[in-house]
């Protein structure tokens, strides 16, 4: 497994094989931002862990070569941040990623070029808010026959407020692309949260999809575990973990790691 351990905007450990080229790129005049440029060459699995203790802002730059397939894990977790992605794909490559967040405050801009015909970019992402959160993401399909399956699942507490914009664009002629949106919010508060979800399309022979819910557990999955004998507060909790580490491809290790981290939020 190739790891890179990030601490405020720095990286603080690599572990690395072959198959990733890793650079890391000072602020300058120009960015005023620390980055990090990923080369994936050949098929692998990538965990980065990103540890804020302060406010920090970061790029983060990964480009996936033709025919390669890259599963990346990222955990992250501590003080405000903010930060841009840019994934590149190349032709019939594919990029799963699953990612979890616990910060004190997120900005997230995503930029998402599918530019390879063929090019698969699965998303899945798993939040806990307790201040301000803002996710942009936009989805280009710039190839024909490429597919992009994003997933935002964010849990809203305290003084949380979520807001994901979401853009999925698939201009004339690429076609046979496929462009789906899951976007869900389970709000424990009673502050705000947003879910403005795009379809761009200017292509007809396209699948396109996407679904947006904002709301609190229901009430038949509260009554379901009290039915069970759970009290009200672990009936929660259980719903709480779940919605949080459905959906990730994750091993046992990986969720064991999720687990207590969810477990130290709702002690």
């Amino acid at each position: 497994m190739n790891k890179i351990k990030i601490v405020n905007d720095l990286i603080d450990n690599l572990k690395l094989d072959d198959s990733i080229e890793v650079t890391f790129q000072e602020k300058n005049e120009i960015t005023y931002v620390n980055g990090i440029k990923i080369k994936v060459i050949e098929d692998t699995n990538l965990e980065i862990e990103y540890i804020a203790n302060k406010e920090t802002k970061m790029n983060i730059q990964i480009e996936v070569l033709k025919k390669v397939k890259l599963h990346l894990l990222e955990y992250r977790h501590g003080s405000k941040v903010k930060i841009q992605y840019k994934y590149d794909l190349g032709e019939d490559s594919l990029v799963v990623i699953n990612k979890f967040s616990q910060n004190n405050g997120v900005k997230e801009l995503d930029i998402v070029n599918l530019n390879g015909r063929g090019a698969t970019f699965n998303y899945k992402f798993k939040t806990i808010a307790n201040k301000q959160e803002q996710y942009d993401l936009m989805i280009y399909h710039n190839d024909s026959y490429t597919t992009s399956n994003i997933l935002n699942h964010g849990l809203n507490d305290q003084e949380g407020s979520i807001i994901i914009n979401i853009t999925s664009m698939i201009p004339e002629n690429k076609i046979g692309c496929v462009a789906n949106q899951n976007n869900r919010i389970i709000n424990l508060s009673d502050n705000k949260c947003e879910i403005n979800p795009n379809l761009l399309i200017e292509e007809n022979d396209v699948e396109a999809n996407h679904s947006a819910h904002i709301g609190r557990f229901s009430n038949d999955e509260m009554f379901y575990l009290q039915s069970r004998g759970f009290p009200k507060e672990v009936a929660l909790k259980l719903l709480i973990k779940g919605f949080l580490l459905s959906e990730l491809d994750i091993n046992d290790e990986q969720k064991s790691l999720l687990t207590h981290s969810i477990d130290s939020y709702w002690r």
